[in-house]
């Protein structure tokens, strides 16, 4: 029996009607919500960026103080020829061009690049310490910074920098989400934590050039997307330092919420729906069952036969229809059955070809993670070994023996350190393709430990050092010397980081299937959530530290090797780094 259309377009008034007096209110609520979560976000954001853009200001200006004092140092000792220059330029790789004269001219001349330099033009004034001039930029757009220093007994330095002394203050960047850069007094980037921007000699926007240093402010980019900044105010270079992010990254933490308030609107439409719906179908009439079972029939949605009423041909009729329409959807669901078993094949290789892309990925990150490392590391060596040895190789400089063997005894101090570089990379590489050998014996660790003790008194370097050790022995298979090695860099590094003033203690302890190591110090340890990344290869939990940062992956390579662990723990106050050996007999020991 069919319905009146006028009954059917009054059914679907009331559905929609009742939907949306349940759904306004929630909707209204959810925005209000959504807009005060998000404010409060960009503003503990705001304050992150503040933070951010201070320390490094901070850190820039203690960069170019360094980098004064050394020019400085290098001005006042100048008399004697061009070799404080060269000294200078061995502890600045950054100088391109160093030149000191007075008021009759030139006196000292150092190129980095060139054989025979031309003398600058002259920067430095009488009667003011410290002038920044023009920046340039060379022939790969690389900007080149200018300096000069002058003296009031009429002595001046003039000198040419180049931009890293800029941008390795900047990539020093804590938070991966933030962008910072640093522009000249016409607003061109002079160094970035991304530094094609400097390559391509890209300028700040008008709104970061203009807007009020040292506050947090907003602007739309050259796409179309909002950022959030601080500029801060660089006097020594007539520029801004910047820091900055943009507001769709920020946000990106409330998406979670976000869909949660989505789905409460969707479930509150649907329940302000079915009031409606059942208003509706209460002033309706139902639908004639065999015309419901045709439509459904028609869109392959028959799922429940239709029930027999009426006379014997009516329900011959029904029970024919049900016949038809049961064969119809055996064979549709076997269809949706092969069609299922298909996308889950398909879906099991996408995710396979997911994985392989993901671990390409993190391959090549951890690839230019290591070649970054490695390089940052042999540069300083090579800079102080180059340096000395054209210092020394000077043809105007007669050095005095005492003086040249200072130089040598440097040059090979850094060849070792390159030496133990190489050497510790290789058994890094070693075992991590599961290459690194170690020659297992059976030992007694506690005549281990006293054997190795005046060694690790000697390390101690004056500190309280204390030993404890079983009264018998203890068995465990081990190489004695790779053993000896992990030892020794425990101990060096809690006599490194641990106060002056405090007790590095040694400790053997027995387990049940192992044999415990222990080093502890007085030191403040590393940060919270670090103490596994410490064994990772060049990290560091300090970034002011030297050293490689191979030590501790290296100790982990061999105390895995032999099959034991190795960790990092915090206890009672004091900082303790341990491994674990298993018990073995060692009756030849």
């Amino acid at each position: 029996m069919r319905r009146a259309p006028w009954l059917a377009r009054l059914e679907g008034r009331f559905t929609l009607a009742a939907a949306a007096a349940g759904l306004l209110p929630l909707v209204l609520v959810g925005a209000v919500a959504w807009y005060g979560l998000s404010r409060s976000y960009l503003g503990l954001a705001g304050a992150r960026i503040e933070s951010e853009a201070a320390r490094l200001q901070g850190s820039l200006d203690g960069r170019l103080e360094a980098i004064v004092g050394v020019l400085g140092e290098a001005l006042d000792a100048s008399a004697g020829g061009a070799w404080p220059l060269r000294f200078a330029a061995a502890r600045l790789p950054e100088a391109v061009t160093l030149q000191v004269r007075d008021a009759g001219g030139v006196r000292a001349l150092w190129s980095r690049f060139e054989v025979d330099p031309a003398p600058l033009a002259p920067l430095a004034r009488a009667g003011v310490p410290e002038t920044w001039g023009a920046v340039r930029r060379d022939d790969w757009g690389e900007p080149r910074l200018t300096l000069g220093l002058a003296r009031p007994s009429g002595r001046f330095l003039e000198a040419v920098l180049r931009a890293p002394v800029l941008w390795d203050a900047l990539v020093e960047l804590r938070d991966p989400e933030l962008h910072a850069y640093l522009t000249d007094g016409s607003g061109r980037i002079l160094a970035s934590s991304d530094r094609v921007e400097v390559l391509r000699g890209e300028r700040a926007p008008r709104e970061v050039r203009h807007g009020v240093t040292g506050r947090v402010f907003r602007y739309r980019d050259d796409r179309g997307a909002w950022r959030l900044a601080v500029a801060r105010d660089v006097d020594r270079l007539g520029g801004r330092l910047v820091v900055e992010a943009p507001v769709r990254g920020l946000l990106a933490p409330l998406s979670v919420p976000l869909w949660t308030l989505l789905a409460a609107l969707l479930l509150a439409m649907t329940a302000s729906y079915v009031p409606g719906w059942r208003l509706a179908r209460s002033v309706t009439r139902p639908l004639d069952e065999l015309a419901r079972g045709a439509r459904e029939l028609e869109r392959g949605r028959l799922e429940r036969p239709l029930a027999e009423s009426g006379p014997p041909e009516a329900r011959a009729a029904v029970r024919a229809f049900n016949r038809m329409a049961a064969e119809l959807e055996q064979g549709r669901l076997e269809l949706e059955d092969y069609a299922r078993n298909l996308e889950d094949r398909v879906a099991e290789r996408t995710e396979a070809l997911r994985l392989a892309l993901e671990r390409a990925l993190e391959a090549d990150r951890a690839k230019t993670r290591f070649l970054a490392s490695v390089s940052h590391e042999l540069r300083t060596p090579l800079a102080s070994i180059k340096g000395f040895a054209s210092t020394l190789l000077a043809p105007d400089v007669a050095w005095k023996p005492e003086e040249a063997a200072e130089f040598l005894r440097i040059i090979e101090s850094e060849a070792d350190r390159m030496h133990y570089l190489v050497n510790d990379l290789l058994d890094l590489a070693r075992g991590e393709r599961g290459a690194f050998a170690v020659r297992p014996a059976p030992h007694d660790a506690v005549r281990l430990l006293r054997e190795l003790e005046p060694r690790l008194r000697r390390l101690a370097r004056g500190r309280r050092f204390r030993v404890r050790l079983p009264a018998g022995p203890l068995c465990v298979r081990l190489d004695a010397e790779r053993i000896r090695s992990v030892l020794v860099n425990l101990v060096e590094n809690a006599v490194k980081y641990g106060p002056a003033d405090g007790e590095v203690a040694v400790e053997l302890d027995e387990l049940p299937e192992a044999v415990r190591f222990r080093v502890s110090d007085a030191g403040p340890g590393v940060p919270e959530g670090l103490e596994e990344r410490v064994f990772e290869p060049f990290f560091r939990a300090d970034d002011a530290t030297r050293g490689s940062g191979l030590g501790l992956a290296i100790a982990r390579t061999i105390v895995e090797a032999h099959g034991g662990a190795i960790g990092l723990t915090r206890e009672g106050g004091r900082t303790v780094a341990w491994f674990t050996l298993p018990k073995g007999g060692c009756e030849d020991a």
